[in-house]
């Protein structure tokens, strides 16, 4: 395609006409999907050619060249690098060249665009290096240095200058990303050339404001510039004077730089804070809202660096308490300040003194009250809603410092005053506030409120879900559920006595489900957390209402609601979604029912139907999964394993026949991790319900679990991400085997074989995060749930076999005859022996693995055991300060003694 075509076709992409700006959307994917070299050499001469009559058009060329280059997955992102580098050495270097001339360009969308694609590619390219230690794209740096630090001196040469500014700040917030240290090389010449761009002398705004920016991106780059106290000082002071540049977004960016060495250079800023408390606490109380938010953001990160510091043992300077008599005040005089008709997503100076103000609190504790709370009494009362809405505010926004014994003295009197604002103020916000502070007193402060005040009080919560806006609705919901789990972990029996909440316990329940039926109740989110609190509440059953009104009343109504569902009419996504919203709620009330309603509640057998309750359920959770919806098919799972839990056992193994397939089917939906890591943990939980009645369904689901364990797509994103489902797998085949003892023989050959592919898994990832800045905070996390996971899963083969061998002598051997089996579970032992990064539970499962070997072979695996490394591990289990591993380590210890 030549490039009067592609610019044909961007100009078509841009249509008001759908038909026209989908048809030149598809010649776009047709034309790279043909030939992508000569397409992406296109857009990038369309992205630097000046003659180009349309703007719009050159920055939707370089649009399309960016997004050819990465992606929001990880995965894609890397197979576009791979992409890239895969094109000839010469293209690649004229898209370069392109993209570097078109930040030269006299339109300053294109110069970003332009920016935009630099980066990427830098992102690519300047981490690979060759034998020289060169990068791919080695003159880019200078070159963009060049221009920032010898512009020429032109408004063109003013403008690229401005360009190669913002490309610098692009390609550092992208290799900040990257575990790399390309630029640390360049690091030095970078600030240098930024930090001239924001000195006082440069008088183009635009320039400066570029600079300001690429500071903030580049100062991860600066740790050596910062251990010099001359040089440190320097970039301080530069910033200083930018903060008070006659520019608000200069202002803004600087103030965010602070934030920034804030979080990065904690350590070095004693020198500078007294300077920094006087210029912020100025441009708070003085310059225009953006700028006022920055500067209290400074105090924010502070706050929080802090807080971390404190609960380490790291060098905390304790900023905050000696700015606290000038802060707070200022903060407090802020959050007077709120806009006209503001509401709770405002976000402006006023809004950020109250999250800064919860932030002290949490640093300085008691010591915030005497700060905080004579102004609040002031204030409380004014006849200024302003006054009196951050005063409301304030008290909550304290809850999270001051001890409860401190807070109880305020809460009693000021309580009354908040619960008549929530209901009789005239400004919303007013209302609003006041039930966002009672939520809080709720959650942070439920033992200050008297027993004798509850109902009342719950009674005002109770109206107020029915009438008041949806947000304020909303915190008092949070409320309920914040006093209901007070209440609930006040006993630590399996079911709550009377409290203080049961007289009122029938109305709180249908207060709450009337809520969820508002017709506004999807907005602020109302339905879902009233739902929340719905379930929460129902863990405070008593004995006596359980009989009288939850088997018999709410069981019922929930069921009919969730059979309700099935017959909504759905014309469109937005009402499969809000029946499927419906499905979650009621079977998320339903488990929490099952789970507190006696069990001969589900068993009876009901005389017009022939159908006991528990049946009824199973038939309207069964249709649930039809809906194909996953957050349904989750909370419907939930209610079955409820179900599961409360039969007695083998009760479960009626609803098989048609569960059974479902869940094979849910075990292979690896693409939904959660649903998936549910389902395993279900079918654990059934295993241990049917005991030997599992084995006629073990067939498909062991299976279906072996093809989802040989999934690459399985647990290979490991960033940020808990939900694990290899590790319940492994453990799953030991709850499977301990249910169907001799009946896992068929099995064992492949359980083996997968525990020990894990094993040599575990051990790879162990040396990898034992490797000289190899560890990684996700991996270590994934670590140790595949080795207690593992281990689990040896253990329950261990006694499935012990049990088998009641019936079969031999079936013990087995495990000893099979080569995979000893070898893979001492593998992982011998590893974890030196692992010091292993949490208590991986320990106390070793140690009882240990000890379940030795008890069950005795001189058959002592040569295998009494290894320095199972001896270490014992070790370390019967020296743990944990009881429990303790005393398994203990046990393991005599097992081994005695087994010859």
């Amino acid at each position: 395609m030549d490039q009067a075509t592609m610019r044909q076709i961007l100009a078509n992409a841009q249509s008001p006409d759908a038909t026209t700006r989908n048809a030149a959307e598809e010649q776009l994917r047709q034309s790279f999907a043909s030939n992508p070299a000569q397409h992406l050499l296109v857009l990038s001469q369309e992205l630097a050619d000046e003659a180009s009559p349309q703007v719009q058009v050159r920055e939707l060329a370089g649009l399309n060249l960016k997004n050819h280059l990465t992606s929001k997955d990880n995965q894609q992102a890397a197979r576009l690098a791979n992409d890239w580098m895969a094109l000839p050495p010469e293209l690649r270097t004229q898209v370069k060249n392109h993209s570097t001339m078109a930040l030269a360009s006299g339109q300053r969308q294109v110069r970003l665009a332009a920016a935009q694609v630099i980066s990427k590619i830098a992102t690519i390219e300047l981490p690979k290096v060759d034998g020289n230690n060169h990068s791919q794209w080695e003159d880019l740096m200078p070159t963009l240095l060049s221009a920032v630090v010898s512009p020429e001196a032109t408004p063109q040469g003013m403008a690229k200058k401005e360009a190669a500014l913002n490309t610098i700040g692009y390609i550092c917030e992208e290799i900040a990303q990257l575990e790399t240290d390309c630029l640390h090389a360049k690091s030095n010449e970078i600030l240098t050339a930024v930090v001239a761009g924001m000195r006082t002398d440069e008088q183009d705004l635009n320039v400066k404001l570029a600079a300001v920016r690429a500071l903030s991106n580049a100062l991860e780059f600066a740790s050596t510039n910062f251990e010099v106290e001359t040089e440190r000082t320097y970039i301080m002071t530069v910033i200083c004077e930018a903060c008070n540049a006659p520019n608000d977004d200069v202002k803004e960016s600087a103030y965010q730089c602070l934030c920034r060495i804030a979080e990065l250079y904690y350590e070095k800023l004693p020198n500078y804070i007294q300077t920094l408390l006087e210029m912020s606490l100025n441009a708070i109380k003085t310059q225009s809202d953006v700028v006022a938010r920055q500067a209290i953001a400074f105090w924010s990160s502070v706050c929080e660096m802090e807080y971390e510091f404190l609960s380490t043992d790291a060098e905390c300077h304790k900023f905050i308490i000696g700015a606290q008599a000038f802060l707070i005040p200022v903060l407090l005089a802020t959050m007077a300040q709120q806009e006209d008709g503001q509401d709770e997503d405002s976000y402006n100076k006023s809004t950020e003194a109250a999250a800064c103000l919860g932030l002290v609190a949490t640093i300085i504790e008691n010591q915030v009250v005497g700060f905080v709370m004579p102004w609040v009494e002031q204030c409380i009362a004014s006849q200024d809603w302003r006054q009196r809405e951050a005063a409301v505010l304030a008290f909550g926004c304290i809850m999270d410092g001051p001890d409860d014994t401190l807070l109880g003295q305020y809460v009693d009197p000021v309580l009354p005053v908040l619960f008549r604002y929530m209901m009789e103020d005239s400004e919303d916000l007013v209302k609003n506030s006041s039930a966002w502070t009672i939520m809080k007193i709720c959650e942070m402060a439920p033992a200050a409120i008297k027993d004798d005040k509850v109902p009342p009080y719950v009674e005002k919560m109770m109206e107020a879900l029915q009438s008041a806006e949806p947000a304020t609705a909303n915190h008092l919901a949070w409320g309920i559920h914040h006093l209901a789990a007070y209440v609930r972990g006040l006993y630590d029996t399996p079911l709550c006595p009377p409290n203080v909440l049961s007289g009122q316990f029938t109305r709180i329940v249908k207060a709450l489900m009337d809520a969820g039926d508002r017709s506004d109740a999807a907005e602020a989110n109302l339905r879902a957390n009233v739902y929340e609190a719905l379930n929460v509440v129902l863990t405070t059953v008593d004995d006596g209402t359980r009989r009288q009104f939850l088997a018999p009343v709410l069981l019922s109504e929930l069921g009919d609601r969730l059979n309700k569902t099935f017959t909504m009419q759905v014309l469109n996504a937005d009402d499969l979604n809000t029946r499927s919203e419906w499905q979650s709620y009621f079977c998320g009330a339903l488990q929490t029912c099952i789970n507190n309603v006696p069990v001969e509640v589900l068993v009876q057998i009901d005389a017009a139907s022939q159908m006991t309750m528990a049946d009824k359920f199973m038939h309207l959770f069964l249709q649930v999964f039809s809906s194909q919806n996953t957050t349904a098919a989750q909370e419907a799972l939930l209610a079955v394993g409820a179900v599961v839990n409360a039969l007695p056992e083998g009760g479960f193994d009626r609803y098989m026949a048609p569960f059974g397939p479902m869940l094979v089917a849910l075990l292979a939906a690896a693409q939904e991790t959660s649903l998936c890591l549910l389902a395993v943990t279900t079918t654990s939980d059934i295993a241990r319900q049917l005991d030997a009645k599992m084995a006629q369904y073990t067939d498909p689901i062991s299976q279906t679990l072996l093809q989802t364990l040989a999934q690459p797509e399985v647990d290979s994103q490991l960033s940020q991400v808990h939900d694990y489902i290899k590790p319940a797998i492994f453990s799953c085949f030991g709850d499977i085997a301990m249910a169907i003892g001799a009946g896992m023989d068929k099995h064992l050959q492949f359980w083996f074989a997968a525990l020990q592919e894990g094993c040599k898994t575990a051990v790879n990832l162990a040396k990898e995060l034992g490797e000289p800045e190899g560890y990684d905070e996700d991996k270590r996390f994934y670590l140790n749930a595949l080795m207690e996971g593992i281990l689990d899963g040896y253990t329950g083969i261990i006694y499935g076999l012990k049990s088998a061998a009641k019936q079969v002598p031999a079936a013990l051997d087995v495990f000893l005859m099979n080569p995979v089996a000893l070898q893979g579970c001492l593998q992982l032992i011998h590893a974890l022996a030196n692992d010091m990064d292993k949490t208590e539970g991986v320990l106390r499962t070793a140690a009882g693995l240990v000890g379940d070997l030795a008890d069950t072979y005795g001189p058959k695996v002592t040569m295998h055991l009494k290894t320095p490394e199972i001896q270490e591990v014992i070790k370390q289990a019967t020296e743990s300060q944990d009881s429990e591993t303790r005393d398994i380590g203990k046990w393991s210890y005599q097992k081994l003694s005695t087994a010859g």
